[in-house]
């Protein structure tokens, strides 16, 4: 039987969905870069409010965007174990509430004692915020209104009144107010949840590539020689064929593995010797073990029983040698690939038992 071993490099095999992970994962992140570049601020200021009263009017020019919405963020300043009540309004031209929220904002801390020992806390909560999507160009009025304050003690501040000529009521307390005003913001919170499910998705899919195929020979041994015999092939089917060395440490750093692949008949259809680096694990200065591994990837054209025998040089320091095959094997990128073509004129169609 005339053999024919011809050497080239091919993209046909890889496999894509691995990189539609990828691309997910990628336009995730593309997402939240570009949200950035959409943004325009419009307002960035402190005020301060007292009980009762409202802000000045802030003028907004709100225009319509492709991406993004009209976003205010206003965040209380407030003393601890004080809580207070405010309103954000939106207000047209006419004094119309185009949109307005009201927030509860709280400031505590305190003290801990637990088996023996102590410590501080502080929690809160003083941010409120609107999303307004703009329909068309318009000038908007924003304004803050303070309407509770209370402190730790359970009292609760209200407005002062004016009650025949006299003045009822608690002194309305200052209140600090941070302002901050955007067009054209994104909402990225959606692409959290999008991008911590499609990076392990992503990293999965680049892990699993190599795992892909039916695993037709897995030989190891603790020793240099493994060898194994399996029925394969087809023009359409890559096999991936690794061997993967462990050493002990009077390994060299350089390793010679021999791979001889027979047919059916005892004939040699392959046979090539490759140099490996291995990957030298040290200790305190010293050579603990050493890994290293081969792969290669061929087409048999026919379909046959074939026989892989590997040799590992020099095999004193070989502490385990495996010899893993795949069929149906796919890549994460263009591979050279070796082709094993016979001529079937001179072969028989019947395929002698392994």
């Amino acid at each position: 039987m005339q053999i024919a071993v011809d050497n080239k490099r091919t993209s046909r095999f890889i496999d894509k969905w691995a990189y539609v992970a990828l691309g997910a994962t990628g336009f995730v992140l593309l997402a939240f870069i570009a949200s950035d570049f959409f943004k325009k601020t419009l307002i960035s200021k402190n005020i301060s409010v007292g009980l009762g009263q409202s802000s000045p009017p802030e003028k907004i020019t709100l225009e319509p965007q492709l991406l993004g919405a009209l976003r205010v963020d206003v965040k209380a300043s407030i003393p601890t174990n004080t809580s207070l009540t405010y309103q954000i309004q939106l207000l047209d031209q006419q004094g119309k509430i185009v949109a307005s929220a009201i927030k509860n904002a709280w400031s505590e801390s305190g003290t801990w004692y637990e088996d023996g020992e102590s410590g501080t806390w502080a929690e809160s909560d003083l941010l409120a915020g609107l999303d307004v999507r703009a329909k068309k160009a318009e000038e908007l009025n924003l304004v803050v209104s303070v309407l509770e304050y209370e402190r730790a003690s359970g009292s609760r501040l209200v407005p002062r009144i004016q009650l025949n000529n006299q003045k009822v009521g608690s002194a309305p307390p200052k209140s600090n107010f941070n302002i901050l005003v955007e067009n054209g913001v994104v909402d990225t919170r959606p692409l959290f949840p999008a991008l911590f499910g499609t990076i392990p998705l992503a990293i999965m899919a680049m892990f699993a590539v190599p795992r892909i195929g039916k695993k037709v020979i897995s030989k190891k041994i603790n020793d240099s020689d493994p060898s194994d015999r399996a029925t394969l092939g087809g023009a359409d089917k890559l096999v991936r064929v690794k061997v993967d060395i462990a050493s002990d440490e009077t390994s060299p750093s350089l390793l010679q593995v021999k791979l001889v692949i027979n047919n059916s008949y005892g004939e040699q259809v392959y046979m090539t010797s490759k140099t490996i680096n291995l990957n030298i694990k040290r200790e305190n200065g010293k050579v603990e073990k050493g890994n290293g591994s081969l792969t290669l990837f061929f087409i048999f054209e026919k379909r046959d029983s074939y026989g892989f025998n590997v040799e590992v040089l020099p095999d004193k320091s070989i502490d385990r040698t495996t010899l893993t095959v795949r069929e149906g094997a796919r890549t994460l990128s263009s591979q050279e690939v070796i082709y094993i073509k016979s001529d079937s004129a001179n072969t028989s169609d019947n395929i002698p038992a392994a």
